[in-house]
């Protein structure tokens, strides 16, 4: 928990606070606690979920997609407004470029802003606190407390004259060296410290290297790593309690150069770590041994599907892997034709005719819808970087062409006026019609393999398929027979492919020595919202970049998610009585996942951050504190005083705001639901927030429409604080078409807004992929 005593340090620091110096931030490395970060040299405090590393035995992220959502407890406090500057966050992480390209120049020593009012009415704002969660949990510490760190301490008596200590550092400068490396710093953001040990002799935590600017006027707290520090800090010679910033009223505009810094070196292609592709994750590795793929008719399986249940089927297609099965009842009318031999009347003698008589009949029937695991239409695969497979949805056709021959041999197909033989005349008729159908071809993928390479097309065949049904006969020798005969004959085909390939397998879990994976993107989803809404799982393929044999290829990735990596959610976090010392949390979050069975021998790492963060809100704002914490006094030193509102201190008001001259809104807000509330009776299309891509340089147009509710006419814009459209593009605010041509390749979120006539409006979040 982000918490009054997350950062003791700052406890400790009153007496050099009260000397006009300040805590400070900086760039550092965070994992799993190692054996010397023991609470006594104020490690594991105050709802620590890690601590300082040191170069090489870093903890990255190695996904690159993650996903986020919040849930109904979190919108119902927050509302549409809140939901907004969690996105603003993300937004902020996911213009970050390929980090190997980054310009360290081009950011910030200090991005922070003050927005008066909001200082007034001592706010702490949502999306910076977010966007300092999301900078801790992809591998960054709070590198103030850890410019200077103790690794250990021995003391006799008397305390603390006869103490020692080893100090270290684990703050590092973000520019290489020479050698490609980083170097321990005691500088940040361009802010050089100091330290000073502070040492209590008793008690859970006994000592700590304090960091204190040595220029005393310096910038400090710059870094969105660390700035959110709670604590303690004197004000007019009192005891004061300082949430989040050192100051109500500040916001982040970006990050700073320190934290982008940390940012490329985690994640650059250049840092090389043996590590695990993750958990729910699948490696596709190819078979050298070539072998030969057939294909059969899908009409055959769609038809079979449909009448069959599972086990039925699976027997009729060995291999085939069925995930679910839906039943369901349908009326069925069926007709059969009877086709007899007859004399009409006033017919010669001799003379019959084919008489064909349909027979209407309605039943029951129990019919299926399966889901195929396995099945895949063809041509389906193709290639990754020119190396590894990947299975995609094939073509298949929603009608095929069947031709009906009819011969009819009988004395009735004799042409008029032809003289009377006693012999049948044979008559051929040819037509074709398009049934509605699926037709085409599939392969069964065998259950030890999760794909194929393909390495050429040995065969494409052209096969026919017959279905001849005599309908009536009358053979020589019988009662009134001519030989005469009826039938028809349907015909169809599909092509059969043959292909050589090579079987891939997939692992799970695998482990390799990768490259960083350059950029993280993380998407929103929807998770149990008012909306009624849930997380859907979700597969996502990518590739590692993985080294062996010395040779550098691209390994296919393939990962379900089945839960959100990232849950936001609210609850009251304050404690309860009874259970001293007094406690008060911003935001509690889960333990962070940390996979260490990779790292190097006798070291604290490297090792990788795995998904299933929650992080939790405090919603029990607006709360102040009023009393006695640890013998000191909030407001006042006089035991005798009435506490009463005269002698409070606010502790948290959340809020959102930024540089322009909007009012901040301040939680909770109950219009902030209208978006939320709007949506549950109008529906924009496209539904999936991921739309269909473009590539630079060709022409797009993809349209926003309202599919139910809402008031015509509407009217479409890009609210203010969403991230911009992809270049070349731009918006119709009458039509909702997006169109242009496309300038520059990469993936772009963005939000887009509906306002209808009746002054409702539905804000949702969407995002384009640009191609080269």
């Amino acid at each position: 928990m982000i918490s009054m005593v997350r950062m003791f340090k700052q406890i400790f620091g009153v007496a050099i606070l009260a000397m006009g110096l300040q805590q400070v931030a900086a760039f550092s490395l965070r994992g799993p606690f190692e054996d010397f970060q023991v609470p006594e040299l104020t490690y594991r405090v105050g709802g620590d979920i890690g601590g300082p590393h040191n170069m090489g035995e870093e903890f990255r992220v190695n996904t690159p997609v993650r996903y986020y959502a919040m849930d109904a407890n979190f919108l119902d406090y927050y509302g549409a407004n809140g939901s907004n500057a969690i996105v603003q966050a993300f937004e902020i992480m996911n213009a970050l470029p390929n980090v190997s390209s980054l310009d360290l120049s081009q950011y910030p020593n200090e991005a922070m802003g003050i927005n008066y009012m909001a200082q007034a009415l001592q706010l702490t704002d949502i999306k910076s606190l977010m966007l300092n969660l999301i900078v801790e949990n992809v591998g960054l510490a709070e590198a103030d407390r850890f410019t200077w760190c103790l690794h250990d301490r021995i003391m006799g008596t008397p305390c603390p004259a006869t103490g020692a200590y080893v100090v270290i550092k684990r703050n590092f400068d973000p520019e290489f060296t020479t050698t490609d490396m980083l170097q321990p710093t005691s500088y940040v953001n361009g802010t050089l410290y100091t330290y000073q040990i502070l040492e209590f002799c008793s008690g859970q935590i006994l000592a700590d290297a304090l960091e204190i600017p040595v220029d005393p006027l310096a910038n400090t707290l710059t870094p969105v790593s660390s700035a959110f520090s709670s604590g303690f800090v004197l004000l007019n010679s009192s005891l004061a309690f300082a949430p989040g910033f050192d100051f109500s009223g500040g916001y982040f505009t970006g990050l700073t150069r320190d934290d982008v810094g940390g940012l490329r070196y985690l994640l650059r292609a250049g840092n090389m770590n043996i590590e695990a592709a993750g958990t729910n994750t699948v490696s596709f590795i190819t078979n050298n041994t070539p072998q030969l793929l057939f294909t059969s008719n899908l009409t055959e399986l769609v038809s079979a599907a449909l009448t069959n249940n599972a086990a039925t089927l699976s027997a009729l297609f060995p291999g085939l892997q069925i995930g679910e099965t839906v039943s369901f009842f349908t009326n069925v009318v069926t007709t059969n034709f009877i086709t007899y031999l007859t004399n009409f009347p006033a017919d010669p003698y001799g003379t019959t005719r084919s008489v064909t008589v349909g027979i209407v009949s309605t039943n029951i029937q129990t019919w299926f819808s399966h889901q195929f695991l396995n099945v895949y239409a063809t041509p389906t695969i193709q290639f990754v970087n020119n190396l590894n497979p990947t299975l995609v949805p094939g073509h298949v056709a929603s009608s095929n062409l069947i031709t009906v021959l009819t011969t009819n041999i009988s004395l009735s197909a004799c042409p008029p006026g032809s003289p009377y033989t006693g012999s049948p005349c044979t008559n051929i008729s040819l037509t074709s019609f398009w049934s509605n159908g699926i037709a085409g071809s599939y392969f069964i993928l065998p259950t030890n393999l999760c794909s194929v390479a393909l390495i050429s097309t040995q065969l494409i065949q052209t096969i026919s398929v017959t279905n001849a049904t005599v309908v009536a006969t009358n053979a020589v020798g019988t009662t009134n027979a001519f030989g005469e005969s009826f039938s028809r004959t349907t015909f169809y085909s599909f092509n059969q492919y043959v292909y050589v390939v090579k079987p891939v397998v997939c692992p799970v879990n695998t482990v390799g020595l990768r490259q960083g994976i350059e950029h993280i993107r993380f998407e929103k989803r929807d998770f149990d919202s008012l909306l009624g809404r849930f997380f859907y799982p979700i597969t996502n393929t990518y590739t590692l970049n993985t080294i062996t044999n010395n040779t550098l290829f691209a390994q296919t990735v393939q990962r379900v998610i089945i839960n959100p990596d990232y849950l936001i959610t609210a609850q009251d976090l304050a404690d309860n009585p009874g259970n001293p010392p007094l406690a008060f949390g911003f935001v509690a979050r889960t333990f962070d996942h940390y996979d260490t069975n990779n790292a190097n021998f006798g070291l604290a790492g490297p090792g990788v951050l795995t998904p299933g963060d929650v992080f939790t809100f405090n919603k029990v704002g607006p709360a102040y504190f009023n009393g006695i914490f640890s013998g000191f006094f909030l407001g006042t030193t006089n035991t005798s005083t009435v506490y009463s509102e005269a002698t409070h201190q606010q502790i948290l008001i959340w809020g959102s705001f930024d540089g322009t001259t909007n009012a901040p809104v301040v939680y909770p807000n109950g219009t902030d639901l209208t978006n939320l509330e709007n949506s549950v009776f109008i529906t924009l299309s496209p539904t999936n927030s991921v739309m269909t891509s473009g590539s630079v340089g060709v022409t797009y147009s993809n349209a926003f429409s309202v599919l139910s509710g809402g008031t015509p006419p509407y009217t479409w814009s890009v609210p203010f604080a969403s991230s911009a459209l992809p270049p070349g593009l731009i918006l119709s605010s009458a039509t909702g078409v997006i169109s242009g041509t496309p300038t520059a390749a990469g993936t772009y979120d963005f939000e887009i807004r509906m306002n209808d006539a009746a002054g409702r409006y539905v804000q949702r979040p969407y995002a384009i992929t640009i191609a080269p």
